[in-house]
């Protein structure tokens, strides 16, 4: 059924793709101005949808009644899936559409025959086209012999080469594409789709269900649906969690972030309670152990690249920002070592007699990894108590010296004032530098001008660079800066006014022009 159910809701316009919009739109633009390239190269993961936007570009350039074809059109052009032409190719009927799986005929013979279809003109259709899929499976011979049709193809001939293994393709063919990288669908956006699919199958089926199934495909759609349809085919009306859990693992992704966020705020009772909790619901635990450790792992490489990206999608914002708060004042070490007790957690899970045992040992210890990191502080998560949360034994401290450290940190945070951030954002500049200078560039070319609630508004010009301030990427390290620099968690958020130009080409008396900054980072000049 699964199979069955992909086909069935494949997208045939570009408007029905999910996610994947710089892609589209671009494309929707070439077709509707004229100004197409003789070759495409989609590349990325598998199952996000590069052969079925192929497809729908095929229909498009040869469809006899293309919907909305003015220049930038607000909603793009479309084929219209109705017209001879785009039916036969809808079918896998269409002369004029040649598809080569390179994985099965990828020598240079195949090719050969390629070039020479691309002799004669279309039997129909105003353009030829031809997609190669999984390009990267081509052999040096082939390669060389479709560099050749690259390099001189006749005008009606589109060729759109697909692959998952980009550093596979030769860079004298990529050089001679268009290339666009396919990213992996965010969880939300996988949700809102199968919830679609679900409806018009006419079965009501529990969000946190649609959630499991996005969270477990990890992005890759096609997989997203193959699962729904296995969940569906347990051929139930309404299908909450407990009836999914025959074809799910049971996810608990939410408790795994509680979990983590705990640990690193120092909330060891709490998550000793947590674990005791999955216990007693019965959750399995070694499941449960492995995605933490995962998750364990992407937090590290997030906080060794500075780039946040893969937690941001799986995480969401809310989540996110509780973990690179919590996980600012970890050192890499640090994490590699909590990192390396989860997995003796989940070795130690294959064998215990007492089954959550293996996991209050980790915690524990964790506890002592984390016991000497000062500025730890409670983040509120679902299961947050009354009553003020101890560190753990391993930290010493009682419930009252807990009080007495979070009432110190309360009033450093009071103490804070934007003169004193405006004074040192000199250092914020340098401190971002050292990890990105076109970040460091960018964000100088605005000023702090208010603090509100622990978050620094910065004044910008130009909403480019506020959008460039937004993306969760440059956010974390920023922040991870703020927080070093100004000793407790800040955010940032920006403000766009003309006036703010004006800071760019002045400054107060000791201080180096902004414009100054910019160009002693880049090593530039003023012309003109």
């Amino acid at each position: 059924m699964s199979t069955t159910l992909y086909r069935k809701y494949r997208p045939q316009k570009f408007s029905e793709v999910v996610d994947q919009n710089h892609i589209k739109v671009t494309l929707q633009n070439e077709i509707a101005t004229g100004k197409l390239a003789h070759a495409y190269l989609f590349s990325g993961p598998r199952g996000i949808g590069k052969t079925t936007i192929a497809r729908i570009l095929a229909k498009a350039l040869n469809c006899q009644n293309l919907q909305g074809a003015e220049p930038l059109a607000v909603s793009g052009v479309e084929p219209c899936d109705q017209c001879a032409s785009c039916v036969e190719i809808r079918d896998g009927r269409s002369l004029d559409l040649v598809e080569i799986d390179a994985a099965s005929n990828r020598g240079i013979n195949e090719i050969r025959e390629l070039r020479e279809q691309t002799k004669y003109t279309p039997l129909k259709e105003k353009y030829k086209v031809f997609i190669i899929d999984e390009a990267h499976m081509l052999t040096t011979e082939a390669f060389n012999a479709l560099l050749k049709t690259l390099e001189e193809p006749p005008a009606y001939a589109i060729f759109i080469l697909a692959t998952t293994e980009i550093h596979k393709i030769p860079e004298t063919i990529i050089s001679r594409c268009q290339r666009f990288d396919f990213k992996k669908v965010p969880v939300r956006s996988a949700m809102a789709h199968l919830a679609e699919i679900a409806q018009k199958e006419q079965i009501q089926i529990d969000e946190r269900v649609l959630e499991n199934i996005a969270r477990s495909s990890e992005g890759y759609l096609r997989d997203a649906v193959s699962l729904l349809g296995q969940v569906l085919s347990l051929g139930e009306k309404e299908i909450n969690e407990q009836a999914a859990a025959l074809v799910l693992p049971r996810s608990d992704w939410h408790k795994v972030m509680e979990l983590i966020v705990l640990l690193l705020s120092g909330q060891t009772k709490e998550a000793l309670l947590l674990v005791d909790q999955l216990f007693e619901e019965g959750v399995d635990l070694e499941h449960f152990a492995k995605i933490t450790v995962e998750t364990w792992r992407k937090i590290l490489l997030a906080k060794m690249t500075g780039d946040w990206q893969e937690l941001a999608w799986e995480a969401g914002e809310d989540w996110l920002k509780k973990l690179v708060e919590v996980s600012q004042r970890l050192a890499g070490p640090d994490l590699v070592k909590i990192m390396e007790i989860f997995l003796e957690a989940l070795n130690g899970l294959h064998q215990a007699l007492i089954v959550q045992l293996p996991l209050e040992v980790a915690i524990v210890k964790i506890a002592e990894v984390t016991a000497g990191l000062s500025g730890l502080k409670p983040v509120k998560t679902s299961t947050d108590k009354k009553e003020p949360p101890v560190g753990g034994s391993a930290a010493g401290q009682t419930s009252d010296q807990t009080k007495s450290q979070a009432n110190s940190s309360a009033a450093g945070q009071t103490t804070l004032k934007i003169e004193l951030i405006q004074s040192k954002w000199p250092e914020v500049i340098e401190a971002l530098r050292s990890h990105n200078h076109s970040l460091a560039a960018f964000l100088q070319v605005g000023r702090p001008i208010e603090l509100r609630d622990q978050t620094i508004v910065v004044g910008f010009q130009y909403n480019f660079h506020y959008d460039r301030l937004k993306e969760s990427k440059y956010l974390a390290i920023i922040q991870d800066v703020l927080a070093r620099v100004f000793g407790q968690p800040l955010s940032i958020t920006g403000q766009i006014n003309k006036q703010f130009s004006e800071n760019i080409f002045s400054a107060k008396p000791g201080e180096k022009k902004m414009v100054d900054q910019v160009l002693e980072t880049f090593g530039g000049e003023v012309i003109g």
